[in-house]
């Protein structure tokens, strides 16, 4: 199975976290060659910060969805979404590009999930 392959190549565990939600993805059915719409989680430490991330994620063609207070002051979640295909190389380069918006702010790229698209 061409994914199983992907899996061995995928170096971090936010790699390997997305190539396993990818084959999780084709074993319910979905068709990862077509657009999903995907949602996108990061946490960050001040409302000031999340701000300044999700304008980031804006101008990467993300639609940021939220910017909530979490459990105290201190934790603040950004939901965003955007359109594409869930290919392992798409989305290892995503979660890249992501987890380094996140650090840049002092917060943590928290992953992805989407539903099945047939």
């Amino acid at each position: 199975m061409l994914l199983a392959t992907g899996l061995c190549h995928a170096q971090s565990i936010a790699e390997q976290q997305d190539a396993r939600a990818i084959e999780n993805l084709v074993a319910a059915g979905s068709d990862i060659t077509k657009e999903h719409d995907i949602d996108f989680f990061m946490q960050l430490p001040d409302k000031a910060r999340a701000e300044s991330a999700a304008k980031d994620l804006q101008s990467l063609g993300y639609t940021v969805m939220s910017i909530d207070e979490r459990r105290d002051p201190t934790d603040w979640e950004i939901h965003a979404v955007r359109r594409m295909a869930p290919l392992l190389k798409t989305m290892t380069a995503t979660t890249r590009s992501l987890e380094a918006i996140a650090a840049r702010y002092g917060g943590n790229y928290d992953g992805w999930g989407t539903s099945v698209v047939e």
